[in-house]
């Protein structure tokens, strides 16, 4: 009894049992928390010298524990005796050889010709700006004296071409009137592809669509775009993160590691994707954006 006792207090014990209370296995682990199967199994059996490093055992400790509804601070805190330490060791040699010599750090007298070589970058630039100067100056009296004498010839003209703005303004706003009720009667729709609840296609959606993902607790959610992942990361509890799809973008997969908490809404638009309440929490949607 004590020897059962003793098991599940170990770190690997208590990652395991808190995993296999979620119904995960260390398949759907590794595809949530895209860290390698081996190092996963390492970890439960507490073998941390088969992982790249003991940095990598506290961080991937971490992420498995909150993975796990865990608190991964706190956890490193509790087992902190079991788990390799990271030490960070700055080592300066021949100090000697690196300060300055008195001798050295003395400023030597400065000369006449060392003198107008350091004024020589100024002088030179001062020089150029003036010269710029001037020739802006230059031009702007001569289109001064040039739009003058034309003034008399454009004043006969100017009714006929506001008349003609008139005219072409009028056409655009009724133009603009027909446009904005055209796409007024457009609305966005998401609906599931037939009876499926892991397949839907989105019409009349914007230019770029911007996605909204949020989620109650912690989450691990990945965005493919036409086949190229756009984003993937864990979100803290009622953490949220926003993507802009590309205009090009025609099908959109959606990889849920904790569905139940997580939301998702398109152009400010809730987007239902589990309208059947599925309990799963690994998830895969795909959209198809028309």
């Amino acid at each position: 009894m004590s020897e059962n006792n003793e098991e599940t207090t170990t770190i690997g014990a208590r990652l395991k049992a808190a995993r296999t209370a979620k119904g995960l296995t260390i398949d759907d682990l590794q595809q949530i928390t895209k860290i390698q199967k081996r190092y996963l199994i390492a970890i439960e059996d507490e073998q941390f010298d088969k992982l790249p490093g003991d940095f990598y055992v506290r961080a991937f400790v971490k992420q498995y524990a909150e993975t796990v509804d865990l608190d991964g601070n706190a956890l490193l805190e509790e087992y902190r005796d079991q788990l390799p330490s990271v030490h960070t060791e700055t080592i300066v040699e021949n100090v000697d050889e690196v300060q300055p010599t008195r001798v050295a750090s003395r400023e030597q007298p400065a000369s006449p010709a060392s003198r107008v070589r350091n004024y020589l970058p100024t002088i030179i630039v001062t020089a150029i700006v003036v010269l710029i100067l001037l020739f802006i100056w230059f031009m702007a009296v001569r289109t001064h004296a040039g739009s003058s004498s034309s003034t008399s010839a454009d004043s006969s003209s100017v009714q006929v071409s506001s008349s003609k703005k008139q005219s072409s303004s009028s056409k655009a706003s009724s133009s603009a009137k027909s446009s904005s009720k055209a796409s007024s009667a457009k609305e966005q729709t998401i609906k599931a592809n037939g009876s499926s609840d892991t397949a839907y296609t989105l019409t009349n959606g914007a230019d770029k669509n911007k996605v909204v993902i949020k989620s109650t607790k912690a989450a691990w959610t990945s965005v493919t775009t036409n086949g190229t992942q756009t984003w993937q990361g864990m979100l803290k509890a009622d953490g949220s993160h926003t993507l802009t799809l590309p205009s090009n973008a025609t099908t959109v997969k959606f990889q849920f590691g904790n569905a139940t908490a997580t939301t998702v809404t398109i152009n400010g638009k809730a987007f239902n994707f589990n309208p059947k309440n599925s309990t799963s929490q690994v998830r895969t949607i795909t959209l198809t954006i028309k």
